[in-house]
């Protein structure tokens, strides 16, 4: 395709935070590496790496037509599902907190959940796409939401709840932008909520969890430990922060803090105003790629970039309001930030779709828009 252009908004606030997270994850984990293996670049070269990995798959992307992507999506769909199944084998999975979500050999590691968000919205999107003047049919929905069942049955019992969370309530989401009402949605999503609740109290420590985010000092030296040791550093940290690499909670206060709650790190050292200065990043990056999907030249491309967008954006909150305490805990990364090698990865192919949708749009003759834009007040109120 000639003259592909880029978004150069998306690739700014996308590096800035890549590379802010490269500083955060060498200052939260130096000392505890040097420690463990006398290297304190060791957590920040497989770091590298992955970011390494991952640029090259997203420059990938960003050149490599959609119809490409989509045409190939049974075959990604089957190898992300092989992975996952394999997480369950003795010799090939690899486990740590009693969760075996990961698959390799030696050193190396591949979390297949983390491409498996991505794989069934664009396996859910060809199916919308395919059945677009047909979405008011409960039929069509309903084989709609069997689309990415396989792969929350196999993520679930890994176990990994809020990755199973993200996904059910990404395609509730992409199903109401593809043109379902309003009403009908939150059937779905009472639905979703009637097949998750269950599965939440079916483990005991995910009641746990839940107790703890209640009243975390009743179980502070359990499951309430990380919350309270993240509002600490938040007090300790203040508006301006500690100062770059003073923080205390990575002092073994706070367990492996280059990890999930590595925003507990940025707000102590470097304060409250860099955790703003974070929103206002994942804010663009949502604008952008909202706006992409706005401009999208068909209702694929339309509703994997909106989509997948929400999941960047949605990943941020969650994150963010567990590490404030305001959220219960899910073993959600910080987008671009938290140390992750399949995270990293998996968040480049994110920003390569988009760049490749953007890319497209500005070659299309007349977008298919923003449905939710163009429809009438009657659809959200579920009026015929």
């Amino acid at each position: 395709m000639k003259n592909r252009s880029i978004d150069a908004w998306l690739i700014l606030t996308s590096s800035l935070l890549i590379v802010f997270g490269l500083v955060m994850v060498y200052s939260a984990s130096a000392m505890v590496a040097f420690e463990r293996s006398g290297d304190e670049t060791y957590y920040l070269t497989r770091q590298l790496i992955a970011l390494g990995v991952g640029l090259g798959l997203c420059v990938t992307t960003a050149v490599t037509p959609m119809r490409v992507i989509r045409r190939y999506r049974a075959v990604l769909y089957g190898a992300v599902l092989l992975g996952l199944i394999l997480c369950f084998v003795p010799g090939i999975r690899y486990g740590a907190n009693g969760a075996y979500r990961w698959i390799g050999v030696g050193p190396v590691h591949w979390q297949p959940s983390e491409f498996a968000k991505i794989i069934v919205l664009i396996m859910l999107a060809d199916y919308l796409d395919t059945f677009r003047n047909q979405i008011a049919d409960s039929h069509v929905v309903m084989k709609a939401m069997l689309v990415p069942l396989p792969a929350l049955m196999l993520i679930l019992p890994e176990p990994d709840f809020g990755t199973t969370a993200i996904i059910a309530g990404l395609c509730c989401i992409m199903v109401f932008i593809a043109g379902l009402r309003l009403a009908h949605t939150a059937v779905a999503f009472c639905g979703a909520l009637i097949v998750g609740i269950p599965a939440m109290i079916w483990e005991p420590y995910r009641v746990q969890r839940l107790t703890s985010f209640l009243d975390p000092w009743k179980t502070m030296d359990a499951e309430g430990y990380h919350v309270i040791q993240s509002w600490v550093a938040m007090h300790s940290g203040g508006l301006w922060g500690q100062g770059l690499g003073n923080s205390v909670a990575k002092l073994h206060f706070l367990p492996e803090p280059w990890t999930d709650f590595i925003g507990a790190v940025v707000a102590e050292e470097l304060g409250l105003a860099a955790i703003f200065a974070l929103v206002g990043l994942y804010t663009l990056f949502v604008w952008r790629g909202l706006h992409i999907a706005r401009n999208a030249r068909d209702s694929f491309s339309m509703l994997l970039a909106s989509t997948l967008t929400l999941m960047v954006g949605l990943e941020a909150f969650f994150n963010l309001g567990v590490v404030m305490g305001i959220l219960p805990p899910k073993g959600l990364v910080l987008p671009f930030i938290s140390y992750g090698a399949t995270a990293m990865m998996s968040h480049l192919w994110v920003i390569g779709i988009l760049l490749s949708i953007s890319a497209e749009s500005h070659h299309a003759p007349v977008s298919a828009g923003w449905p939710l834009a163009n429809e009438p007040a009657s659809r959200l109120s579920g009026a015929a």
